[in-house]
């Protein structure tokens, strides 16, 4: 493959993104007014309407099981219209799932897709104007303009989480320069929600913890991935540690974390979830079968981000790869990527990660490496927000680094399986595992890559 050119590269970076409209005018508009109210029963009254000529019909929000959440469903007659009543405590009662609704406190968390009712329009911008009485409250990871809140129907079925009733909010800034056409001095904004008196560890601690992953990822990207991000700090009751994570990023990214009511603060520091998740916001949702690609990315590079904010030493980095990449091996010389099963996506898809990250450091003399892949698709407007085939990740990845490594590597392991030593190359990496983690052998042909890896630029 000929290696891009600057114009071919700026070509690449300045077309229409991929998975974007090309318009930027969408044909229609649907607007919504919600108003929150009942600090108990907390209680959506919802009036949507679309622009332009035709008539339009709207789904019933909350989908199968929870149909006792919604009240007074009426069309209007207009044909563009609807009105609803949706019942944020009695869908929490239902479901006590964050990922459809889930009572914290005086608080519920529910995705958008769950309450709002979505017109059966392709492509059609969406704003919303949410007014809450009682004191209460609302939150959302959608970007807000012109006081409106902004996606598009697209969007809908991959909506972020949304946070209604009492509870609490705090912004961290991350300093450095913010996501945009053309990345410009500034600060990007975590917007944490809280929910008081639920852990033992005060704000100050979870904030602190926030902030220096959000940092460590900002040195890998080379900036935060989002202007705008919500993190719902969700408490586990009688739980320590770090319990799970998710990313959901349809309009705006958002991100679920839960944290178990006795973590710690050596705890949180020795967990890997959050600086997964946070890597997820520096990608798009890859459509196809390419959850090996999206998890792959994250399983790779946080454990590498982790060693260089010093959280842990390169025999761990090095120990972590030896022993658990062989579970993701048959990934590539059994299955092939697009065939791959639930247990091998994470760990093929690292190893897909780790031998990208080689390749592109060797032939590119240590001018590239993978994050340039990473930043490149970031540059492009490939974030958590959007949705991309795999071919344009790959070609635009390829774009940056100049070195045709993704294409190459995906025609030997995506669609067909194909031989990998996996032992011979911890050999040349100089790694050796032992009965307590790894002994490294600098002599070792690509000892050089494996130091460059674990230091970073």
């Amino acid at each position: 493959m000929r290696k891009p050119g600057p114009v071919l590269l700026a070509a690449l970076l300045c077309s229409p993104l991929p998975g974007a409209p090309l318009s930027a005018s969408p044909v229609r508009t649907c607007h919504y007014d919600i108003h929150l109210h009942d600090p108990a029963a907390l209680i959506l009254d919802v009036a949507a309407r679309c622009d332009g000529d035709g008539p339009v019909a709207f789904d019933r929000p909350g989908g199968r099981g929870l149909a006792a959440a919604l009240e007074r469903f009426e069309p209007g007659g207009d044909g563009r219209s609807v009105t609803y009543r949706f019942r944020l405590g009695d869908l929490a009662d239902l479901a006590q799932r964050a990922d459809t609704g889930q009572r914290i406190g005086a608080a519920v968390i529910s995705p958008v897709a769950v309450w709002l009712g979505a017109p059966d329009l392709a492509d059609a911008a969406i704003t919303l104007s949410v007014t809450a009485a009682d004191g209460l409250g609302f939150a959302t990871g959608l970007p807000l303009r012109d006081g409106r809140l902004h996606m598009r129907v697209a969007d809908i079925r991959f909506g972020g989480f949304a946070v209604f009733g009492r509870f609490g909010r705090r912004t961290l800034p991350v300093p450095g320069p913010v996501p945009g056409p053309v990345s410009v001095p500034g600060d990007a904004r975590i917007e944490v929600i809280g929910f008081p008196g639920q852990l033992d560890l005060d704000d100050a601690v979870i904030d602190r913890w926030i902030t220096d992953s959000a940092q460590a990822v900002s040195d890998y990207f080379g900036r935060f991935p989002l202007r705008h991000t919500l993190v719902l700090a969700s408490p586990v009751p009688g739980r320590s540690g770090v319990v799970f994570g998710q990313v959901r990023g349809g309009g705006g990214g958002t991100m679920l974390l839960r944290i178990g009511q006795h973590a710690t603060r050596q705890q949180l520091y020795d967990d890997w979830i959050l600086v997964h998740e946070m890597i997820h916001l520096g990608a798009p949702f890859i459509t196809g079968r390419s959850s090996w690609l999206m998890e792959g990315m994250a399983t790779y590079a946080e454990p590498v981000i982790r060693s260089r904010a010093g959280w842990q030493d390169a025999t761990r980095l090095w120990h972590e790869f030896a022993s658990q990449m062989p579970r993701g091996v048959e990934a590539l010389t059994v299955e092939s990527l697009d065939a791959v099963s639930r247990r091998g996506v994470y760990w093929g898809g690292a190893i897909f990660m780790l031998l990208a990250d080689l390749d592109i450091r060797e032939r590119s003399g240590g001018r590239a490496s993978l994050e340039t892949c990473f930043r490149a698709v970031l540059d492009a407007g490939g974030d958590t927000t959007v949705r991309w085939p795999r071919a344009d990740f790959l070609q635009v990845c390829d774009a940056g680094t100049g070195t045709g490594t993704m294409a190459r590597l995906a025609a030997r392991y995506v669609t067909r399986a194909a031989p990998l030593d996996l032992e011979a190359l911890w050999r040349d990496l100089g790694v050796k595992a032992t009965a307590d983690g790894v002994d490294f052998d600098d002599a070792a042909p690509l000892a050089p890559l494996r130091r460059a890896i674990t230091a970073g630029h």
